[in-house]
């Protein structure tokens, strides 16, 4: 049996989400990797078979919803994603960490 998903509670989990996709990373607006004229989009799905409820919903593009995942590049392991910063400018990496402390002290503070 489907859960449903109120249209009120699929808003606070993509806001929540930034809407981008949990499983590949990829956000509104982005270009979809299965085809590239069009944008992603993007859904809310149940993590467990359990209550539609925020804490139990992620925001999902429609490619990883339908399975399409594999198409798109895997995540990069912790040491990886480092040695990318450690690569970019220093431009860049201000950016990255600006971001990672507006994304981690809007979570504390909710």
């Amino acid at each position: 049996m489907l859960a449903t998903i109120h249209a009120s509670t699929k808003a606070v989990v993509l806001e929540r989400d930034e809407f981008t996709c949990q499983m590949c990373g990829h956000g509104v607006g982005d270009r979809d990797p299965s085809d590239r004229r069009r944008k992603v989009r993007m859904t809310v799905r149940l993590i467990t078979d359990d209550e539609p409820v925020p804490d139990n919903l992620r925001a999902i593009c429609t490619n990883c919803n339908e399975g399409l995942q594999k198409t798109a590049p895997p995540k990069p392991n912790r040491m990886e994603l480092m040695r990318q910063l450690r690569r970019a400018t220093i431009a860049d990496q201000r950016h990255a960490l600006e971001w990672l402390g507006q994304k981690f002290s809007r979570r504390q503070n909710d």
